[in-house]
């Protein structure tokens, strides 16, 4: 059965599993079989889609994600949970027609929003929106599967182009897309089906529990009795991702139905590049970041911009490591899989940052390997600078 389930996960069509930097299936059971095989609970703190948990709860353990993106969290209940088809299609059913009965809609407060959608299409949205509010989609299995295939509809009724991970309006777009309408009820309905096939019912072994939490901020992050025996998780890296960008049009969409502000939100992504990034940072801390990453001082002389991205990320993931060494149980097990970095054209190994950062937070490191990623060679290019993931190494350390 494990089997069977991974390989229909690798075949899942991506309009269905979108999420950028997945873990790969065969690394996340080759994790959870060799670390977790006496598991109690696993938590995995940055569960982004949920590889991690899906093979934990699939070999009967009890796991919990946590991620500060809405959609990642609303993504991976649907995949985890399951759903029963024929309330979400009859769920389905009844928000498109309240959205097309209805003379209220909920709309975007976007600016671009019309940049983005052509009218008709932004109308309907809006509409859909209102609906979705009214009928609490969020509070039920069958609404979030409606909620998330409403959410999966957005980048292809949009004027984006649909080959790029991130959304932008190409030419081709323009060219190819100009003059048709694109239906988000019809959208909805059919990726509704399509989730349906891959998730209806439950049929995970283990229970699962996900929740919207931004790690650097909590201060009492959900937990069980006596803490979670085993963590596996693994973190952003360092302006590898610009998550945000990633899902801005899914998170507008969202906005108002699920419980958040865009505008909060697109800030707080660790490895950002958004936002004030050296606020809160204190002179010692930035010298103990030298020491962590040497090559941090060439990078600061080159461009003072590209050294805050590393200070901010340093700064957010040992709150995280910190909020995570408190939740681990006494002798609990935590696995991070990380790899490296380029900023500014400088060679960052995070993942030996991390691994020092854990150890400061009083881990023992007791077991290491590297797995070489094939399938990702294709940089990310933002303002001058990249991104290139060549292999990810997993450091497995035990709580003291």
């Amino acid at each position: 059965m494990v089997l069977e389930d991974a390989n229909l996960r690798r075949t899942t069509p991506t309009r269905v599993d979108r999420y950028p930097a997945k873990m790969v299936s065969h690394l996340a059971e080759q994790i959870v079989r060799r670390y977790a095989a006496d598991c109690r609970n696993l938590l995995d703190p940055f569960c982004g889609s949920g590889a991690i948990l899906a093979v934990g709860s699939r070999l009967g353990v009890q796991v919990t994600g946590f991620d500060v993106n809405p959609y990642a969290t609303l993504l991976t209940s649907v995949k985890l949970s399951g759903f029963c088809p024929e309330k979400a299609r009859r769920l389905c059913q009844d928000i498109i027609q309240l959205a097309e009965a209805a003379d209220n809609n909920l709309p975007m407060a976007w600016n671009a929003k019309e940049y983005w959608f052509t009218p008709a299409t932004l109308e309907k949205y809006e509409r859909l929106r209102f609906a979705a509010r009214k009928l609490q989609l969020n509070r039920s299995r069958a609404g979030r599967a409606v909620l998330l295939a409403t959410a999966l509809s957005v980048r292809l009724c949009s004027r984006a182009d649909q080959r790029s991970p991130k959304p932008f309006i190409s030419r081709r777009a323009i060219e190819e897309r100009r003059g048709r309408h694109f239906d988000p009820f019809k959208q909805t309905e059919r990726l509704l089906n399509e989730l349906a096939h891959l998730y209806a019912n439950e049929r995970t072994k283990g229970s699962a529990r996900v929740f919207c939490v931004d790690l650097v901020r909590t201060q009492h992050p959900p937990t069980c009795d006596g803490g979670y025996s085993h963590v596996i998780t693994s973190p952003p890296y360092i302006n590898a991702q610009d998550y945000y960008r990633n899902f801005k049009l899914e998170l507008r969409v969202l906005e108002g139905i699920i419980p958040f502000e865009v505008d909060d939100l697109q800030c707080r992504f660790i490895g950002t590049e958004r936002g004030r990034l050296m606020v809160g940072i204190s002179r010692p801390e930035i010298e103990k970041h030298y020491k962590l990453i040497p090559e941090l001082k060439t990078l600061a002389n080159q461009s003072q911009r590209h050294a805050a991205i590393v200070h901010r990320y340093l700064h957010d993931m040992a709150r995280a490591i910190e909020i995570i060494s408190k939740v681990v149980s006494p002798n609990g097990t935590c696995v991070i899989v990380c790899g490296d970095n380029l900023v500014g054209g400088i060679h960052i190994q995070t993942w030996k940052a991390l691994n020092a950062l854990m150890e400061q937070s009083g881990f023992a490191l007791f077991d290491s390997f590297s797995d070489a990623i094939q399938n990702r060679m294709l940089p990310p290019k933002r303002q001058g600078h990249k991104g290139l993931i060549k292999h990810e190494r997993v450091s497995a350390f035990r709580r003291a």
